[in-house]
């Protein structure tokens, strides 16, 4: 059904007010209730429902009936409208969240029975029910431990959350706050609330609120009341003291005086500690300080006596007992900032992120605990955390990131105090750039947030000096708050705000090379010296003088200096010296380190003629590691300045072997050993370039996992070196036979002797597979796991050099290989491993993948890998194992007949659901991992063809969440990915788009994402390319094209209302050129 493309735009949220919306019906009254609603009397008024829940009331009401009409029920199914949401529509406050309370059945079936209704023609048709209407059905199961007492069920329908629950009476006992439940009336349910303004029911039938407490009342005279005596429903349920702070003041009411006498009563105060978790507490307090009115909140707690109760630490006895007898001070000191967000004011300056207001109302309710010391504990290791941590952490499970915070706060503000202190005194270090610069570092990390541990600061020494906070200002505040303001404008004056993006001029790694040694534990204090350095020095490009600073402080950091490291030689300056020689023949074969190196050690190529090559090839032998440049540098450069007549080819052959065992490494400790590589290949080069040199097996095999530049262990130009000698040496058949026999018979055959049990000895598909066959033990002793490194980059390039031939012949040599890369326990070793196998797939042919089963064995061991994503894999790893993961699949189905293929299709299904929309599912927060799947799923979609159809409403739905995310261009190309990905969907499955209102919802999600490009374009965000943004822009109008080409023919499939929202919003007039008749 085609719905009114008004809903498919952003609808401007109502302002809250707190006067009730009683003007326009008429004055309460009393009335006797409807046969169908409780016996007792009680208060009645009327509300003016929405479209979209008059829309809802009437589906609901018909479900009733069927239930009736199906005797599913013990009597007439009676639906009301429960707590929150009608207390908001009364104050002309919006919500979306509706708890549906059913008199004669439980939540679930009803439910159940709503959704099977809803799926029927008649009703879709009746109550215009479209395919992003409804959404799935969640059963929440019983949890009193978590404060659900019965089985609920949660399910989205027109664009609100509806939870259904029957009406019930609670049973408390002595020693908990989870009642004992059971069916009860409307009455009793309401009796049973927090308070009375939630307690109100709307009734669907009678089309009226119903009040059994006097809740319409206390909401008229602003007032929060318990339904039942105070003292009783605390200690039957002691989170409701926190529950009505809460609603006190984000409604802005009062707390009636009677219920206030108990609510810190000693024994509610007891039975708070006793009988409620500190993890509910802290949902209600983020609650409390995430609202509008987090002051309001503050001072109840303050005033009803709740601090000791809340803000403590239950699992330790005998705590010190901080002073809040002027913690209003804080609190209200906060507040005061807050209302001035100007760019030079102190909150301006302060408080600058989305979430910084929710952290600092946390560190203004804390600021009592940050003026005691801890307890002296002679088994506290210095980095535990100080106590005022320990409260946020137990008394109120404060989040990882705001107990760091905290602790960050307590931990500098010594620190700040004294720095505010120099300020105001105007001592002559204030003037030390890098003083400021690298405090300012120091307290941003870790947790990011030096603003607000400057703010903690400021509050707790309000706290300490001040003995109240007056609205009317005072001259002690005006004088208190002249110092921080010059604090905060002498930080401004010498431009460190912006301290912890400063970037080193160089990294450890230069700094070592600068210094002539290699990085150690002295490199993070030496960086530190260098960005001291750069702030005294702002806008200083050369780094010259920030080495020269870490070499005067070389004995105070401690670096081994061996040797003075000569910068940017020019080879042309030098005299005609045995090193110009020595590089004319190495020329191409060498890096730039490398030569700059050669220019070093120029001195001992002067007398090179008083070493004989012997000599040499014995320091290599005995060389450190410290040592192995150097003299394999000596030996390169000796090899290029010989006759082709001064060596013999045995005696070539043995230096080849003597470097190829001491030079060719892939891994080591120390820097710079990928040099040694590149050193040793090129003395590989000079001998069978220059000496015709036949190079043996070996050596050869140890320059196949030299070939991949990206290998830390070899750099670019060994590798292109290496791989020419290898293909310079293995020619026609020898090539064959190498890697057959030398590469996968002798080298790797040996190292996987207990191959996977996926697998036969022979290398076959094993038809009696174990389920899990990777025992850790097992795992350990497999051989090849201690030469990874060689097996990972000698077998990428086997499978590179093969042919389609070779490997139809000799397939069961690959796999014990491949799959013992892929289920390999690091992910590194397992992403390397898809990508060797997705080049062994697009060589190997389809007939060998089909009819040996290898095809069947490579899709199980890589489907799990789909789901390698955050939390259980780090979000970096994620991103590099899923596209190589996805690209195997990809080549496995297509190598399974054509595209109608029942086992293609299969096999496609299962990418799609077992892999994209569950790693959607389970991964919707990280952009770059959503990337990927929107790259994935244009794939799967183009290749499936009409048979997407059959998937069309969860691609929909998944493709519209990620695109009407407002935040979600901050991040343009995986809007962009996703919306290639729809414009595949429409091109492959319009005959079904056509049906079932696909194209309004399509063009709800285009428009949505086309608004928020334009105000991203409007405001001008600098973090957002706007190279990406125009990408972004011109993507949408292709989609918008491939939209209206589905009604350019035919007028009568164009969607009723498209030009009333073209009227309405002009700025979508863009995107739809052709949609204004």
């Amino acid at each position: 059904m085609k719905r009114n493309l008004d809903s498919f735009l952003k609808e401007q949220p109502s302002l809250p007010s707190n006067s009730l919306a009683l003007s326009t019906v008429p004055p309460q009254k009393v009335h006797l209730t409807s046969s169908r609603s409780s016996k007792s009397t009680m208060v009645t008024t009327t509300i003016q429902l929405n479209p979209k829940e008059q829309q809802l009331r009437h589906l609901l009401l018909d479900v009733a009936k069927a239930i009736d009409d199906a005797g599913q029920a013990s009597e007439p199914i009676v639906l009301r409208w429960a707590g929150g949401w009608v207390r908001d529509k009364l104050l002309n406050i919006q919500s979306h969240d509706i708890d549906v309370a059913i008199n004669a059945m439980t939540g679930v079936p009803f439910a159940q029975a709503m959704c099977d209704y809803c799926e029927g023609p008649e009703a879709m048709a009746k109550h215009n029910i479209g395919p992003a209407d409804i959404g799935n059905l969640h059963n929440v199961a019983r949890n009193p431990e978590k404060s659900k007492h019965l089985e609920t069920a949660m399910v989205k329908m027109f664009g609100l959350d509806l939870d259904f629950v029957n009406l019930r009476k609670e049973t408390y006992t002595e020693d908990s706050r989870n009642p004992q439940m059971e069916f009860g009336t409307a009455e009793e349910d309401a009796r049973r609330r927090d308070a009375t303004v939630n307690a109100l029911f709307y009734n669907l039938h009678d089309d009226c609120v119903e009040d059994f407490t006097g809740g319409l009342t206390d909401m008229d005279a602003k007032i929060i009341r318990t339904p039942l005596e105070p003292f009783q429903t605390f200690t039957d349920d002691p989170l409701r003291v926190l529950r009505l702070v809460r609603f006190a003041s984000r409604l802005q009411f009062t707390i009636d005086a009677n219920t206030r006498k108990f609510m810190a009563d000693p024994k509610v105060l007891e039975a708070l500690r006793v009988k409620i978790s500190r993890e509910r507490v802290g949902v209600e307090l983020e609650k409390m300080l995430k609202g509008a009115h987090p002051y309001q909140a503050l001072e109840f707690i303050d005033n009803l006596h709740l601090f000791h109760a809340i803000f403590t630490d239950p699992t330790q006895e005998n705590l010190p007992s901080p002073d809040v007898s002027r913690w209003s001070v804080a609190y209200t000191c906060l507040d005061e900032l807050l209302k001035d967000q100007s760019s030079t004011s102190v909150a301006g300056r302060l408080i600058t992120s989305g979430d910084a207001p929710y952290f600092a109302w946390n560190l203004a309710a804390l600021s009592p605990w940050m003026m005691v010391e801890d307890p002296p504990n002679p088994r506290k290791k210095p980095s535990s955390p100080p106590l005022v941590a320990t409260i946020s952490r137990e008394g109120f499970k404060a989040p990882n990131r705001l107990s760091d915070i905290v602790a960050a706060a307590h931990r500098h503000r010594e620190e700040i105090m004294e720095l505010k202190d120099a300020v105001c005194n105007e001592k002559l270090s204030v003037q030390e750039r890098d003083r400021f610069g690298m405090a300012i570092r120091k307290w941003d990390s870790p947790a990011g947030t030096w603003r607000l541990q400057i703010l903690n600061a400021l509050l707790v020494e309000a706290l300490e000096t001040l003995p109240e906070w007056r609205r009317d200002g005072s001259e002690k505040q005006e004088i208190f708050l002249a110092g921080w303001t010059s604090f905060l404008d002498h930080m401004a004056k010498l431009d460190v705000y912006e301290a912890p993006s400063l970037k080193a001029i160089l990294n450890g790694r230069q700094l070592a090379q600068a210094l002539g040694t290699k990085p150690g534990k002295w490199t993070g204090q030496a960086l530190e010296v260098v960005l001291a350095w750069q702030f005294r020095n702002p806008g200083e490009t050369d780094p010259a003088g920030a080495i020269k600073e870490v070499q005067e402080q070389r004995k105070e950091l401690g670096i081994p200096l061996r040797q003075s490291y000569l910068h940017f030689r020019i080879l042309s300056d030098m005299p005609e010296t045995a090193s110009d020689l020595a590089l004319g023949g190495l020329h191409g074969l060498l890096s730039p380190q490398n030569i700059a190196r050669l220019h070093e050690i120029s001195d001992n190529l002067e007398h090179s003629s008083g070493r004989t090559l012997e000599d040499k090839l014995s320091s290599l032998v005995a060389s450190k590691n410290d040592d192995l440049l150097q003299t394999a540098l000596a030996i390169a450069s000796h090899l290029s300045l010989m006759g082709d007549a001064e060596m013999n080819n045995p005696e070539l052959e043995s230096i080849a072997r003597i470097i190829c065992e001491r030079a060719i490494r892939l891994e080591g400790d120390e820097e710079g050993f990928e040099l040694v590589t590149e050193a040793a290949v090129a003395s590989f080069s000079i001998m069978c370039l220059g000496h015709s040199l036949t190079l043996d097996e070996q050596v050869l095999l140890k320059l196949t996992a030299v070939t991949d530049p990206e290998d830390p262990w070899t750099t670019a130009i060994a590798a292109k070196s290496a791989s020419k000698l290898l293909a310079d040496q293995l020619v026609a058949q020898r090539l064959t036979d190498f890697i057959v026999s030398t590469v996968l018979q002798d080298f790797l055959k040996p190292l996987f002797v207990r191959s996977s049990s996926r697998i036969t000895a022979s290398g076959r598909p094993s038809q009696y597979a174990a389920i899990n066959d990777r025992l850790p033990s097992f795992t350990e002793e497999q051989p090849w796991k201690s030469q990874v490194a060689w097996v990972e980059a000698t077998m990428q390039w086997a499978v590179r050099m093969s042919t389609e031939l070779l490997i139809q012949d000799h397939w069961p040599l690959f796999m014990p290989v491949l799959l013992g890369l892929v289920e390999h326990e690091s992910i590194e070793v397992k992403t390397r491993g898809l990508k060797i196998l997705h080049l062994f797939l697009s060589k190997c042919p389809d007939k060998v993948l089909q009819n040996t089963g290898i095809g069947r064995v490579f899709a199980d061991i890589t489907f799990p890998l789909l789901l390698s994503l955050p939390s259980v894999t780090p979000e970096v790893q994620s991103i590099g194992i899923l596209a190589p993961a996805y690209d195997v699949l990809m080549k496995l189905a297509e190598s399974i007949g054509s595209s109608d293929d029942t086992g293609r299709r299969r096999l496609l299904d299962k990418i799609l659901r077992d892999g994209i929309l569950a790693g959607h599912f389970h991964a919707s927060q990280h952009t770059r991992i959503i990337h990927i799947l929107m790259q994935q799923t244009t794939a799967v979609v183009n290749s499936l063809g009409i048979y997407t159809t059959k998937h069309l409403t969860p691609l929909l739905s998944m493709i519209s969440s990620i695109m009407t995310d407002p935040f979600a261009v901050s991040y343009p190309p995986t809007v962009i990915a996703a919306t290639q990905a729809l414009d595949a969907i429409i091109a492959n499955a319009w005959p079904r788009i056509q049906e079932g209102g696909h194209v309004e919802n399509i063009i709800r999600i285009i428009s949505l994402c086309w608004l928020s490009v334009s105000e991203e374009i409007e405001h001008n965000v600098a973090e957002v390319s706007g190279h990406d943004i125009k990408g972004l822009s011109w993507q949408l109008k292709h989609t918008a094209k491939i939209l209206e080409a589905l009604w350019v023919q035919n007028a009568s499939r164009r969607p009723a209302k498209l030009d009333e929202v073209l009227e309405q919003e002009p700025r979508l007039a863009k995107l739809f050129p052709l949609g204004l008749a």
